[in-house]
């Protein structure tokens, strides 16, 4: 395995090298697999390695990325993943719906003729979906004919994205019977 191990770890060598005059740097190039293979026959014998990156950038730096993957001759791209922060985004959602679920509780126990006093339990859950779209084989062909033609990758086009986030609210609230004189109408 050696000569073909050399050759496939000067690759990636270089391709970190690339990576990082975009500004991706080093510790942002994860290998998350190798493989070796090696083949003897009647004509002589075959070496492969194949080694398996894990590449994070930030939505501005994705199109030089994108441009210096597809010029390498030995790179397949298989997966384009965009990952969100979505902890911190779901804190506000989380207090609006809390804040949701306090109107909608004080709105029935009015009609029932009680008050709230206090929050026995609160839980709260959030998700969002997480496509892991997968690009067609001659994606990374079609991306270095294009590298070629027109130097760095240029889409045309600025990148966006968005996802949805579901955030799930669950409050026990505390009630008492209303005291002398408070009111139990339900508003009209």
């Amino acid at each position: 395995m050696g000569n073909a191990a050399v050759k496939r770890a000067a690759e990636v060598r270089g391709l970190v090298a690339a990576l990082a005059q975009a500004g991706v740097s080093e510790d942002k190039v994860e290998v998350t697999g190798v493989r070796l293979a090696s083949n003897a026959n009647l004509l002589g014998r075959s070496q492969s390695v194949e080694i398996t990156l894990s590449v994070t950038v930030e939505p501005g730096q994705l199109p030089a990325a994108l441009g210096i993957l597809s010029d390498q001759s030995s790179v397949s791209l298989d997966t384009l993943e965009w990952v969100y922060e979505t902890f911190e985004a779901s804190i506000p959602l989380t207090a609006r719906a809390i804040g949701k679920a306090r109107r909608k509780a004080e709105a029935i126990a009015t009609a029932a003729g009680v008050r709230i006093t206090g929050i026995a339990d609160l839980s709260d859950s959030w998700s969002m979906p997480s496509p892991r779209p997968v690009p067609a084989p001659d994606m990374m062909v079609a991306g270095r004919a294009m590298a070629a033609a027109s130097g760095p990758l240029d889409l045309g086009m600025e990148f966006s994205s968005s996802t949805q986030i579901s955030v799930h609210v669950t409050v026990d609230f505390e009630v008492a019977a209303l005291e002398e004189g408070e009111s139990s109408d339900v508003p009209a």
